[in-house]
C-alpha cells in the first residue's frame, strides 16, 4: 500500500499551500512508522495499512484550520488519541483489578475490625492487593499510548514478578515484626530483617537489571521533541561564561541551604529545617527561569 497516494487523495480538494505541504509530509512520515510498528507485532503490511489508517480517522476535515491551527497540535488531536488503543478487552482487566483490590481492602478493613490483629488485615492484603497491583503494573507496561510504544509481554512480566516479589517481601517483614512484637520481643527486628533476604533483595535486583537493560520505547514525534528540547539547551548554554556562571550560582546556593539545614537543625529541630531544601529548590527554579529567559 502506497501511504503518500492515500494522502495525497485525503487532500486532493485542497489547495497545496506551503503549510499543507509540510503536514502532509510529517503525516507520512508518522503514518510508515506506524505501519512499521504494526508489522514488528505480526500483522501483515495490508493489515497494519488498514488499522492505522482506520486510526488516523478522517483527517482531511481540519485540512481548512491547518492556517490556524500548529501542525503538531492537528497530529496530536487527531492521530495520537490514547483512547485508540484502550480496546474494551483492556479496559475490562482494568475494571477486574480494581475490583479485586477494593475487595481486598474491604475484606483488610473488615478483619481488623473483628481481630483487632493487625497481622489480619495485612495477610488479606498480601494476596489481593499484591494480585491487583500488579496486574495494573502489567497492563500499564503492555498498553500502547500517544507517546509510547508497548512493551513486549515476556519482559513486562519480569517486571511485575519482581513488584509482586518486591511488595510480597515488604507485607511479610511487617507481619513479621509485629508477630514478635507483643512483650518487645527481641526477636522481632532481627526475623523481620531476615525476610529481606529471599524477597526483596533478589527482587530490587531484577528490577535494578531491568530498568539498566531497558531500551527506549518513545514514538518518533516524542524522540523529534525531544532532541529539540535538547538542542535549545545547548544553544542556550553554548557561551562557555554563562555555563560556568550558571553552575556557580546553583552550586551557592545548595551550599548554603545544606549550612542553613544544619543550623536549623541544631537551633529549631528537624520539624523545621527541611523548609531550607524547599526553599532552595523554589530559588534553583527562579534561576534556571532567570536564565532561560535569556537574561545576563
Amino acid at each position: 500500500m502506497n501511504t503518500q497516494q492515500h494522502i495525497d487523495g485525503l487532500f486532493s480538494a485542497y489547495e497545496e499551500t506551503a503549510a499543507l505541504l509540510d503536514f502532509k509530509e510529517e503525516l507520512k512520515s508518522n503514518l510508515d512508522d506506524r505501519i512499521g510498528s504494526l508489522m514488528k507485532k505480526g500483522l501483515t503490511e495490508t493489515a497494519a495499512f488498514a488499522k492505522a489508517i482506520e486510526e488516523l480517522g478522517n483527517i482531511s476535515v481540519l485540512a481548512d484550520e491547518i492556517s490556524q491551527k500548529k501542525r503538531q497540535e492537528v497530529f496530536e488531536h487527531m492521530y495520537m488519541k490514547v483512547s485508540h488503543y484502550m480496546t474494551p478487552k483492556r479496559v475490562a482487566l482494568y475494571v477486574l483489578c480494581g475490583l479485586v483490590l477494593g475487595f481486598g481492602v474491604v475484606a483488610a478493613l473488615l478483619s481488623w475490625f473483628y481481630s483487632g490483629d493487625i497481622n489480619s488485615p495485612l495477610g488479606t492484603l498480601l494476596v489481593f492487593g499484591t494480585l491487583a497491583l500488579a496486574g495494573f503494573l502489567f497492563l500499564g507496561l503492555t498498553q500502547e499510548t500517544a507517546a509510547n510504544e508497548a512493551m513486549s509481554w515476556k519482559r513486562a512480566l519480569w517486571y511485575t514478578a519482581a513488584f509482586a516479589v518486591f511488595l510480597f517481601g515488604l507485607i511479610v517483614f511487617v507481619m513479621t515484626y509485629f508477630y514478635f512484637s507483643a512483650g518487645s520481643d527481641p526477636r522481632r527486628l532481627p526475623e523481620a530483617v531476615a525476610t529481606l533476604i529471599p524477597f526483596i533483595l533478589p527482587s530490587l535486583a531484577l528490577g535494578a537489571f531491568l530498568l539498566l537493560t531497558e531500551k527506549d520505547r518513545s514514538k518518533p514525534w516524542v524522540v523529534a521533541q525531544r532532541n529539540e528540547f535538547r538542542q535549545r539547551e545547548l544553544e542556550r548554554f553554548a557561551n562557555p561564561v554563562q555555563a560556568e556562571r550558571f553552575g556557580l550560582v546553583c552550586g551557592a546556593l545548595w551550599i548554603a541551604a545544606l549550612a542553613a539545614f544544619i543550623l536549623l537543625t541544631i537551633t529549631v529541630g528537624i520539624k523545621f529545617s527541611w523548609l531550607a531544601f524547599a526553599a532552595a529548590i523554589v530559588a534553583q527554579l527562579l534561576v534556571q527561569a532567570n536564565f532561560a529567559s535569556g537574561k545576563r
